[in-house]
């Protein structure tokens, strides 16, 4: 049976670390520690197999302890994992505050630096890229063929990154790109959805969602399609809430024509900002939310 979605990105093991008392420099606090797996395209291949999507996943992941629980992990979802193999497997450091937000301390892989994957790996409906593959040189991403759908998913970036990644994310001609407010602003100065579409989604017909708290924000050509967030329970841990509202956006949208009618989008950004919610509100990237498989 075919791949319906391809997901390209890294697969971590997950610190995560919650101060029980406020931290203070040189010292030593009491704090819950927990491990689990993490990382953005495994988050966003998870997220997808447990809506009965045919998924697969291109990673590395090394040969250690942490590899094994990672792999165990996502191919207990359901999710095909192509590894490259690596000589050692990612490591996210995880600390959160009294609120769930996060800061994150990372070990990466550089998914591609032995140059891109067969072409017969993108073979799917669709195909998402994770943004941290963007940031490497010479990814050879853009060289996938085929007449998928494609998806490029924001990533943490700073001034001096974000012109290269625009490139890198236009030269994709996505169908759609989904990024938070923070990602927006850095790729343009006032995070203006329209502006962001006009930079990086050069395909016809792209769509361009950028989310926040408050909801989430679609400009497709000149039509704007907005989706508010319901007040809900405090967040426990934002972790992976972005990836989940990326998986739950393609998984809405999957067997849809393209583009999206603005109603089909407009019930697309919410369930998909329905599922980021619930994933604030358990613990860990991939912890799992009523509904899910």
């Amino acid at each position: 049976m075919a791949t319906q979605v391809t997901v390209i990105g890294d697969a971590t093991l997950d610190v995560r670390a919650v101060p029980l008392v406020p931290m203070r420099p040189g010292g030593d606090v009491p704090a819950t520690v927990t491990l689990g797996p993490g990382g953005q395209g495994a988050n966003v291949a998870v997220r997808l197999a447990r809506r009965g999507v045919r998924t697969r996943l291109v990673c590395r992941i090394g040969d250690d302890a942490a590899g094994a629980l990672v792999r165990a992990a996502i191919t207990g979802d359901g999710v095909e994992v192509v590894d490259l193999g690596a000589p050692f497997t990612g490591i996210v450091v995880v600390l959160l505050d009294a609120v769930g937000d996060r800061t994150m301390l990372s070990q990466r892989l550089a998914l591609l630096e032995g140059g891109p994957p067969s072409a017969s790996l993108f073979e799917a409906d669709w195909l998402v890229v994770s943004g941290y593959v963007l940031l490497e040189r010479n990814s050879g991403i853009s060289t996938a063929g085929g007449s998928m759908r494609r998806v490029v998913a924001g990533c943490s970036l700073d001034p001096a990154s974000a012109g290269d990644w625009a490139d890198a994310a236009r030269s994709l001609h996505p169908q759609l790109v989904v990024l938070n407010a923070d990602e927006a602003r850095v790729l343009v100065a006032d995070g203006d959805p329209s502006e962001l579409s006009r930079r990086v989604g050069a395909a016809t017909g792209a769509v361009v969602v950028v989310t926040e708290a408050s909801g989430a924000t679609a400009v497709l050509g000149d039509r704007v399609v907005r989706a508010d967030a319901e007040p809900g329970a405090a967040s426990l841990d934002t972790t992976g809430a972005g990836d989940a509202f990326t998986a739950g956006l393609v998984a809405e949208l999957l067997e849809q024509p393209w583009p999206p009618s603005a109603e089909q989008l407009s019930t697309a950004l919410q369930a998909a900002g329905e599922l980021a919610a619930a994933v604030t509100r358990t613990a860990g990237a991939q912890g799992r939310v009523a509904g899910e498989a």
